[in-house]
């Protein structure tokens, strides 16, 4: 049913129906603005860049062809674009209190909104410990919620090499997490 609706509202936003992008981007919005803050670190620089992968989106739709699904379209703009901020800003990777969208309208007590900034300050830190191929192959499957065969795709490596990427990403913040909560 929802690739269904997800086709549908593609060939609306191709044939340029402006009304159709928002529940079109909906579908992708939690998962693509989770991605970017956990790639960027920054909540300021992640909206930034997810207003201009919807412009980007928005631009290339009439070019889209349902050659791959279109979640993956959408982030490789997500990675291209982040790349590329990266590349011309030289963005330091600082650890913000940022609140994630599903959290947001939340009424947590005192101690629970500590004791999630807390985890979220630790698994920053771990995530900062990852080579950067072993961070985009874990960010993608959590974050863009991409098979390891899209990964693959995506990245253009072997599918055992992605697999291996996620197995030691997936220890090392095992490990890390492991040492900062005995700390």
């Amino acid at each position: 049913m929802v690739d269904y609706l997800e086709s549908i509202l593609i060939k609306r936003c191709q044939d340029r129906e402006a009304e159709a992008f928002a529940p079109l981007i909906n579908m992708y919005k939690q998962q693509l603005f989770s991605y970017l803050i956990r790639r960027t670190m920054n909540r300021e620089t992640a909206e930034d860049l997810f207003q201009e992968i919807l412009i980007k989106i928005w631009k290339n739709l009439p070019k889209y062809q349902n050659k791959e699904k279109f979640g993956s379209w959408v982030f490789s703009i997500a990675h291209n674009l982040t790349v590329d901020s990266f590349r011309k800003k030289t963005v330091r990777s600082l650890i913000s209190q940022t609140e994630d969208l599903e959290e947001m309208g939340h009424t947590d007590s005192p101690l629970e909104i500590v004791e999630k900034d807390e985890q979220r300050k630790m698994l920053s830190n771990a995530l900062l410990q990852l080579s950067e191929k072993q961070k985009e192959v874990f960010l993608l499957r959590q974050h863009g919620e991409m098979t390891f065969k899209e990964i693959a795709a995506f990245t253009n490596q072997p599918i055992n090499t992605v697999l291996s990427h996620m197995n030691y990403a997936v220890k090392k913040l095992k490990r890390v997490l492991r040492k900062e909560n005995a700390e």
